[in-house]
Formats: structure tokens, sequence, C-alpha cells
């Protein structure tokens, strides 16, 4: 027993505090009671005194503690990895992984039996779950490994007993396939805050398996941009591409698209190569000389039709190549209409360089012609399949006289102008050799023009600071509306230094933009089914130099969709988007999904059907949920590979709105656990360093339990029970008690 105290403030504010209590007490009080008699006066400043000690007692927070020793049995925890990675023959004389770990554990019967005289040693198999075994077996039949869910159940475990240490004997690879699955790094780090146990790792296996033949294999594909991307623009893959004993081979790796020919919504369709096409590439060949290698691989296509399909990275299988599985990797892409092509045909100046960021945007693929300037002009060669029926949407003509489109005795100004009268858009901007100076009035595209093609008698170039405003009709126009605040900001954009000299070629002409001293800068028209427009400057990337890239980008992109006719392009009234798209087998799926009237608004309470049809055919009906004015669903049963496809129907006030709405996702017909089955020691090594040790070897497996042997392992617990006595109801009966009789007898002598 031990009698403790632990003051509630230092010992000197205690003191100070009792010797100011006991004078406040000595010096008032008798005062007060000194026409009592003398028996009743000591009674009533022994009882006001008595209080004050017991609060002082109470400001000492003594307490009792008893100490007691019990026996408690301590236990070492081995923890065997048992998943279908461990059968990889990669130990010593072709063992497999799960062999070696059973050679270990018999090489040192030994010491394991000298240890388990003071510990009880528990092996416990693991994959995805916790199996204790008394007798660890050969067979490695684990589905995956999953080392953060083990370490988490370890560390919610109580088995009664004291442990002193974890052994992790593993290949130290994560292949977990649900998204959900607990990272090992925060797990151990969970148990060394909570238990305070290290966990001794013990790595088998290499990270190196070129000895195991040819293997090719797609790893990753990232589409830059996004899975939603726009008809006619080109879309840049990128693709790591693993290569197992190909050294000097040489590998091809190509893109196949799905063909949807025929087919009906919630059918999928076969996966075809995508041919070669200008500024494209579809496919590529790879060689190494080295036997283990991941290399990048650049791809790219362009999207023709609108929809939803398949994609696919393809390593071509090679001869000798056993497992094919692993050889393609398919996604899903969206293709939605409204995304145009432009062909912008410049000389090198800066206005270019800042328009070519247009393509950083998904919506917009601009590809240039530069032109050579000076007594380089006329060696351009403008390649005919720019003005090819439907290869552009709209077209842009820089400060390029005319006479560079004449190419081997053809004008393609003409083939453009067949372009624009099927509906292409066309934008001739400012410069010193366009326009009339250009040549163009005797052109097939002058019919096209907004502006008056004839030479101006004042000078064709304006040579002085310039502000565009836009006119009264311009701000009501969809190329003009930049920001909220839109005149405002107008108004904020930086000055030209000059333009073209330019006039409306007649009154109908939409003038959208003017100085402050009404030159026109901005024209356009709609003649026919072409859209045209001339802009009379080549200087807007003053504005992104001063700060307003976004009304820069936006501006751009205003002005050719509006020549594209895509301004107004809507999506239909419900629709559905599974995320993610590609999936591991077992891994969840979230929906978002809803709905919206005739004229876009959303509808937050229309009522909705999800269903969602499995690569068997099965249907299965999902719950949606709502948080807000968001509607969702999960989906888990996801243990088939194939294409999945969610159907969303949706109502409101009892009418069905449009058509259901469609959306697939993909499992990969992938094996997580055996695709790469290389051991991961790094991860092993973060393990063992967050929970306070070093990783072994299988050699070195002995060494460490020499050391708890030598150590020895107590099985002896020191239980402290602390009774506080000043904290209960002895106490405050005590206090309570004095208070009470010091009033009793203060109101007895006529005092209260």
């Amino acid at each position: 027993m031990q009698f403790l105290v632990d003051p509630v403030w230092p010992w000197p504010r205690v003191a100070a505090a009792t010797v100011v209590l006991l004078a406040l007490v000595l010096w008032t009080y008798p005062q007060r009671v000194r026409h009592l008699p003398t028996g009743w006066r000591r009674l009533l400043i022994g009882l006001r005194v008595a209080a004050v000690l017991a609060l002082v007692f109470a400001m000492l927070r003594p307490a009792i503690r008893f100490d007691e020793i019990d026996r408690q049995a301590a236990q070492l925890m081995v923890l065997l990895d048992s998943s279908r990675s461990m059968t990889t023959p990669d130990g010593p004389g072709g063992l497999t992984r799960r062999q070696t770990i059973l050679k270990t554990l018999e090489d040192e019967e030994e010491r394991l039996d000298e240890l388990g005289e003071d510990v009880d040693i528990r092996f416990v198999d693991f994959a995805e779950e916790m199996i204790p075994t008394d007798e660890p077996a050969e067979d490695a039949e684990g589905e995956y490994t999953a080392i953060g869910d083990v370490v988490d159940d370890l560390r919610r475990e109580d088995t009664g007993k004291r442990v002193v240490g974890v052994v992790l004997m593993s290949d130290g690879a994560q292949r977990a396939p649900a998204e959900d699955a607990a990272d090992p790094r925060l797990a151990a780090r969970r148990y060394a805050e909570e238990r305070g146990i290290p966990i001794h790792t013990v790595v088998y296996g290499t990270s190196e398996l070129a000895s195991a033949g040819l293997d090719l294999a797609v790893e990753d594909v990232l589409i830059r941009g996004g899975s939603s991307i726009f008809e006619k623009k080109t879309v840049p893959i990128e693709a790591q591409v693993r290569l197992l004993g190909a050294a000097g081979r040489k590998v091809r790796v190509r893109l196949l698209l799905e063909d949807r020919s025929g087919k009906g919504a919630g059918q999928s369709g076969e996966l075809k190569p995508i041919p070669l096409a200008p500024d494209t590439q579809p496919f590529t060949e790879i060689e190494t000389r080295e036997n283990a290698v991941t290399v990048p691989v650049d791809l790219s296509f362009v999207a023709t039709t609108p929809g939803e399909y398949k994609l696919a990275v393809e390593v071509v299988p090679d001869e000798g190549e056993l497992k094919l599985s692993n050889n393609r990797i398919e996604t899903l892409i969206t293709v939605r209409k409204g995304g145009l092509r432009v062909a912008y045909f410049e000389t090198p100046r800066t206005e270019q360089k800042f328009l070519r960021r247009l393509n950083e945007t998904a919506e917009i693929q601009l590809d240039t012609q530069v032109v050579l300037p000076g007594p380089f002009l006329d060696r351009t060669r403008i390649e005919p399949r720019f003005f090819e029926p439907g290869a552009y949407d709209v077209y842009i003509i820089g400060d390029v006289p005319a006479r560079v489109f004449v190419q081997d005795g053809i004008n393609l100004l003409d083939r453009l102008s067949e372009r624009l009268s099927e509906g292409a858009g066309l934008l001739m901007l400012g410069g010193q050799d366009n326009f009339a100076a250009g040549g163009y009035a005797s052109t097939r595209i002058a019919q096209w023009l907004p502006v008056d093609l004839e030479a101006p008698a004042e000078s064709p170039q304006i040579k002085r600071p310039l502000k565009m405003i836009p006119t009264r009709e311009g701000l009501q126009h969809y190329v003009m509306q930049v920001a909220g605040n839109n005149e405002q900001v107008w108004r904020e954009l930086p000055e030209f230094s000059g333009a073209t000299r330019l006039k409306p070629r007649s009154e109908f002409i939409d003038v959208l933009a003017r100085t402050e001293d009404d030159v026109p800068l901005l024209m356009a028209a709609d003649t026919g089914r072409a859209r045209t427009a001339a802009f009379a400057a080549d200087e807007t990337y003053r504005w992104h130099l001063h700060g307003y890239e976004d009304v820069h980008q936006r501006f751009w992109q205003q002005l050719l969709l509006w020549l594209a006719h895509k301004e107004f392009d809507t999506d239909s009234q419900v629709w559905v988007q599974a995320e993610p798209r590609r999936v591991g087998p077992r891994s969840p799926v979230s929906f978002t999904f809803g709905a919206r009237d005739e004229e876009g608004n959303d509808l937050p309470d229309a009522t909705f059907e999800v269903d969602v049809v499995r690569p068997d055919g099965e249907t299965v009906s999902v719950t949606p949920q709502r948080s807000g004015v968001e509607h969702f669903a999960e989906f888990r049963d996801t243990n088939l590979p194939g294409d999945y496809w969610v159907s969303v129907k949706a109502t409101h006030e009892g009418e069905v709105l449009g058509m259901p709405a469609l959306a697939r996702f993909i499992v990969d017909d992938r094996d997580p656990e055996m695709d790469n089955p290389a051991a991961d020691p790094d991860l092993m090594s973060e393990i063992a360093a967050i929970t306070g040790t070093t990783p072994l070897t299988p050699e070195q497996f002995g060494d460490l339990l020499q050391n708890l042997i030598d150590a020895g392992v107590s099985t002896e617990i020191t239980r402290s029970t602390q009774i506080k006595l000043w904290d209960g109801w002895p106490f405050l009966l005590v206090f309570v008690g004095l208070m009470s009789a010091e009033w009793f007898v203060r109101k007895t002598r006529g005092l209260v």
C-alpha cells in the first residue's frame, strides 16, 4: 500500500491558499461569536476551521494505491501468407515461397520449441482473412493478399494474452481488389499506436520475375483529359507496358475500339484495331534489351461518332507467351457531340501560340498549319486533306495571302467554299497579308466573308491603341458573354496596339465589337448554311498576359462553337454516370444520376429506378439513394468479369421522362493476385519501420528467436488499484456534515 498526494496546484500555491483561508477564519470569525459562552464559541470556530481543513484536504487530492502482481501468458503471433502468389517458385532450389516459409520454420524448430516453453507461439495463415492453424501446410490457395485488413483484424482481436510481438512472413504484395481495402501502412500505424506491439517482417520472393518466362502485360491506361471526350478531337492515351523475358523482341502495342454496328442498347460489340489516320498513332512497336522492364507508351486516335464505346490497349501476344489474360486493358469512353475540329493556317505569330492552348480543353481540337513567312512563303505545302468533306468544322485563316492555298494548280479555297456551303465555319484574323491585301477579293470565299474586300482608300492598318468594346447587339450575343459582370470585364481588358481596317459588307452584318471611336473590330454573319466572322485584331494574347486567361479561353471557345453551330447542344433528360468505369473483381462501383425538364432545369424530386445487367444476363435492381439534391447508388456484385450495363428510368409527377439513361462499366478479366506476383520488399520495410523494427531475411528469423530467448519474456504483470480519498461520498458526507453542524449551532444560538 502506498499513500499518494497529487495537489491541484503547485505546493507553494496550495500552502499560500491554506494560510489565507485559515487567517480569514481566525481573524474574522471570532469577532462574530465573541458574545457567546466560551464553549459555544470554541465549537463554532473549530467547526469552521475543520471545514477549511477539509477543503485543503481536497486540494491535495490524496489517494491510496494497492499493487498486486499477476501472471499472464505471453504470446508470439506468427502470420504466414497463404495467398496464391506464395506458389511462385522463386525460392532457393526452385522452392515456392510457401515451401520456403515452411523450411524456415523447420530449420528453426529447436529455437521455436525453446521459446515456446515460456511463450505461446500462435501460427495463423492469412490471405484475405486470418485462419489459425496448428500445423502450417504447403497449400497456398488464398484468393488475394489483404495485409492491411489482416493487421486491422489483429488490432481488434483480444486473445486474453499479452502479445510480445508479431512476425509477418509474406511476399509483401498487397493485392486486395476492393477500393475500400485497408492500406497496410495505415493499418500498421494504427496497430503501433493502439497496441504498441512490434511487427517483424520476413520477406519471401523476389521483385524481379524475368526468369518466369515470356510475359507481356498492359499494367495501366490513362486517357488524358478524362474518359468523356468530344467527337473529331484527337484523344491522347498513355499506357504502361510491362515486358518480362522480352529482351531483343519487337513488341506491338495497339488500340482497339468497339464496333457497335448493328448493336443496340445493352449489347456489346467486337473490339477491332483502329486504322491509322492523320495526326494519330493508334499503334506502335517497342523493343528493349532488358529482361524485365516497364515501358511508357503514347498512343492516340480520333473519335468520329458520338456514343459510348469500349476502348482497349493491347500488347499483341507473342509466340511462347503462356499467360494472355493480362495482355489487354479495356476501358470505356463517352464520345460527346459538340466537340469540334479546327484547321488554323497562320504564320509564326504570338497569337498562334496562345490560340493553341485551346487544345487543352476537352471540346476543341485545333490543328495548326504553319505558313512560312517572307521568301519561304511559296514553299509552304498545304495538304488537301484539310479540305476533305467532314474533316473540319471551322477554318481560321491568319496572316496568310490567298496564293498560298494554290497547290499543284488546285485552288484549295474553292474546296473551302464547298465546305462552307455544307455548313462549316470560317474566321479570318487581322494581318498585313489577308483580307483585301491578301488577294481574297478574287477568290470564291469572298462571298462568304462578312466584310467588304475592296481596298480601302485609307491605310489598311490602324496603328494606334484600340480598346475592344462590345456593341449593344454584341452584349446580347453568345460569343461576347465572357463573365457575369460582362460589360465591366470588357472595359477592363487591355488595349490592342492596332488592327486591320475593315468595314461590314452590308447593313445586315452583325457588328459584335467596335473601338471607342466606332471602328468595327468583330463582325459575324449567317450566310446560307455557313457562319463566318472577321476579326480585325490579332493580339488577344494580351488578355492572357494581363491576367485574363479565363476570359481569353472563354471568348475563343464560344467564338469557335458559334461558328460550328454548336452553342446550343444539349443532353437527354435522364442521365447516369458510373464511377469508376473500369474496376477489378469484387470492387464497388458508384452511380450518380439525375433528370432535367425539357428546358434543361434539374428535377431533384424525380423518382428513379436503377437496374444493372450483369455479364451473365442477370438483372439486379439497385436501391437509389438521395443526399440533398444528389441521387446516387452503389453496386458491389462485381465478381464476374465483363460488361455491366446500368439502366436508369425517371418519372416526375407521374410522367415518364424521356428514354432510360444507360451507362456501362467493365470488370477486368484480371487476376490481381497472379497477374504480377512480384514480391514487394519495400512495403514490408515500411511496415517494419512504422512499428519500430527492421525487415528480416528468412536467414535472420533465427536471430530474432534467439534474441527473444536471451532477453527472456516476462509473464508477470503488475496491476495497480488506486482509491481517491477526496473523490467520493465519504469525503462529501464529512464536509457536508461539518457545514451542517456549524449551521445548526448558529441557528440554535440565534446567529442565523
